[in-house]
């Protein structure tokens, strides 16, 4: 995807391509919606966060890693040929087929849906921010060339503006942990996903399973703007996707990496002045090291889910499918 592909245009909104397919499914009073990019707004603690990070020399590093380049169509073009994106593709598979219907919800800026129209499918991305910094004013500001329908929709994910059993593929990146209501979010997916269809989640922060997120929101960079992070224990987004209807659960993403040896020793020692004293003792100092480091080995591989380094935000995704009857 190549970034002269897209231009900026006159903020008068509109949808791109839309197809009678996407219409018929849809509706033409839900996709005949305009932005109004004139209305009086506040900036949201969301966009803030962006607009900071961009500003912050020591944050570069998280504005490269979250795609939030200042030049959307430089960010859809860096997302299209990352290993997150191929690995979406992968997943899919066969279902971003064209004439699919996909529901990008909580799109934001329009990133992943930009992304993934390029697959063919008919794409319908719901946002509520109508900011054109981090939200669907940016996406609806955006000329796409000719190509494959995408419709950018204002609406909450809580109460979502489409019939029941609509869409093939629903998916998301980095948007159920900020869910106000985390059960009735999933349920209205499920309500609008075909039988047969597919749930993908992508980015989602994880808790181990004693925490009380006290660590993770010190930790996480939004925080001090005021975003609305949140965290799970794995066990939580288990229960609520399957409680919502959903079958096949799986979760990927966080495979819980072990620091090599020389590492997991600077790290010990620089924060445990006590068990560096340990590691120095003549003969059993070499026994106290091997057995520390297996024990790191066995929790970051094997007890991954149990014990999360929540300094880190992990972060771990999801797949999951409704039933075809």
């Amino acid at each position: 995807m190549a970034v002269h592909q897209f231009a900026e245009r006159a903020p008068r909104a509109g949808f791109g391509n839309t197809s009678p397919v996407m219409t018929s499914a849809i509706g033409d009073k839900t996709l005949r919606q305009r932005i109004d990019h004139s209305a009086v707004r506040s900036v949201s603690p969301y966009e803030r966060s962006v607009i900071g990070f961009r500003s912050d020399p020591r944050m570069q590093g998280v504005v490269e890693k979250n795609y939030f380049d200042e030049d959307l169509a430089a960010a859809v073009s860096r997302y299209g040929q990352s290993d997150e994106f191929a690995k979406v593709v992968s997943v899919l598979a066969m279902r971003l087929r064209p004439g699919a219907l996909l529901l990008d919800f909580g799109a934001g800026r329009g990133l992943t849906s930009l992304a993934l129209a390029q697959s063919g499918a008919f794409v319908v991305s719901v946002e509520s921010d109508p900011s054109e910094v981090v939200g669907i004013g940016a996406l609806g500001k955006l000329k796409r060339p000719p190509g494959p329908p995408l419709a950018p929709v204002s609406g909450d994910v809580l109460q979502l503006p489409f019939r029941d059993h609509v869409f093939d593929i629903a998916f998301c990146r980095s948007v159920l942990h900020h869910l106000e209501d985390l059960d009735s979010g999933l349920k209205e997916i499920w309500r609008v996903l075909r039988p047969g269809g597919i749930l993908l989640v992508l980015n989602e922060h994880i808790l181990g399973p004693f925490s009380d997120e006290r660590i993770f929101l010190q930790s996480h960079p939004a925080v001090p703007y005021g975003v609305n992070e949140h965290a799970y224990p794995v066990w939580r987004y288990w229960k609520v996707v399957r409680q919502a209807g959903f079958r096949k659960v799986h979760f990927f993403g966080y495979e819980g990496d072990a620091l090599d040896f020389r590492d997991f020793l600077a790290t010990s020692c620089r924060h445990n002045p006590f068990r560096f004293r340990l590691m120095a003792l003549p003969c059993i100092g070499k026994l106290f090291r091997g057995a520390l480091y297996g024990l790191h080995v066995l929790t970051r591989r094997h007890l991954r889910y149990i014990c999360v380094p929540e300094e880190s935000c992990v972060a771990i995704s999801i797949v999951a499918h409704k039933p075809a009857n």
